[in-house]
């Protein structure tokens, strides 16, 4: 899930002028629907392309690839359905910077589409633009209809990470590949006024990048550029959440934006997905005693519901224990939907909110 049920609706506008340095946002009129069918690229041939990818074999990664007609806008795994694209992105055993661009060019010129996300909530540009050494791949992910007001599972778009990621020290060449990508996401029609989960904008982070950032989007901006969503839509993954509904409303009604919430039922989902969040996004890397009260908290308040029976008890400790080692990031989902919907049971038994008293040993 990691937050799949709880982002923002993600907003659209087309052949309409983007709202670049001015209030506004994204009219709802062109909100995608999902597409259900899930694509995997066949089981018999993952390993081999993965490794393909791993050694930055292009030749090898061809073959495979056209000797067995495969799709390359397939995933290439049933468990975090990441896209072959985002594969050849993330690879840490391509050596040169160069091979991986001519990789990632063969995958978008067979049909590969940079927009599709992972089940985790993110695509390949939402990868790139946090990695200064991918700039060059940013630049091409753009040139094939990447598209720019494509929200993250927290609501941040692809102008988003680019302003608030910009390196200030770069200079000369690379520091203008740097200026060529926010040019590039400013001509297809960015929103710089479409707000994260956290209610921040692109637009914030912009009033904070230097003056040669602020004058290329004020030159973008006269030029009155058209956002053109991509038309293909985004996949709805597998879940196990028996109660998404509920969840979704405890969400929208009880968990805010940022910080605390001022009642149990909103801190025991917010909870779940912070560590959700933690584990699938950052691999622990952030996990602090923070995280383990907060699994403790989740833990300990559903036990002490009296909800539960005993059977169901040593359930919810054994899944709430998966997520207090700071050392071993749980990655799979199904800890933390079982919990999701323990917390969504335990709203139905006490629809009225229920007093939050915040921790403040608790800083995330």
């Amino acid at each position: 899930m990691f937050f799949g049920l709880f982002k923002r609706k993600e907003k659209a506008k087309i052949e309409e002028p983007a709202a670049i340095l001015k209030e506004g946002v994204i009219p709802e009129s062109a909100i995608p629907e999902k597409r259900t069918g899930l694509k995997l690229i066949p089981a018999q041939h993952r390993a081999e392309l993965s490794m393909a990818i791993a050694k930055g074999k292009i030749k090898e990664l061809k073959t495979i690839i056209e000797q067995n007609d495969i799709d390359v806008d397939a995933f290439v795994d049933d468990v975090y359905y990441t896209p072959l694209i985002m594969k050849a992105v993330t690879s840490f055993g391509i050596a040169e910077e160069e091979d991986r661009l001519i990789m990632i060019r063969y995958l978008l010129e067979k049909g590969a589409n940079p927009n599709v996300k992972c089940k985790s909530g993110y695509n390949s540009l939402h990868v790139t633009l946090q990695q200064e050494k991918l700039v060059k791949v940013s630049a091409l992910l753009l040139e094939f209809n990447g598209d720019v007001n494509l929200p993250d599972h927290n609501g941040c778009t692809v102008a988003y990470w680019a302003l608030q990621g910009f390196p200030w020290r770069t200079e000369a060449e690379v520091r203008q590949l740097h200026l060529n990508v926010v040019e590039q996401i400013m001509m297809l029609g960015a929103d710089l006024d479409y707000p994260n989960r956290h209610g921040v904008t692109p637009r914030k982070w912009l009033e904070h990048t230097p003056e040669d950032v602020k004058l290329l989007v004020a030159r973008c901006a006269l030029l009155k550029p058209v956002y053109r969503p991509d038309p293909k839509l985004q996949s709805e993954f597998p879940s196990d959440l028996q109660h998404s509904d509920v969840a979704k409303k405890i969400w929208k009604t009880m968990v805010p934006p940022s910080g605390q919430a001022d009642t149990v039922q909103g801190e025991l989902l917010r909870a779940i997905e912070k560590l959700r969040d933690e584990a699938h996004r950052n691999g622990n890397i952030n996990y602090s005693a923070s995280h383990k009260l907060l699994a403790q908290f989740v833990m300990n308040t559903l036990i002490n519901s009296e909800l539960f029976n005993q059977k169901e008890i040593a359930q919810i400790k054994r899944e709430a224990k998966k997520l207090m080692k700071a050392s071993a990031p749980y990655l799979e989902d199904d800890a933390y939907d079982y919990l999701t919907d323990q917390i969504c049971i335990f709203y139905l038994k006490n629809e009225h909110p229920i007093p939050h008293q915040r921790n403040l040993d608790i800083l995330c």
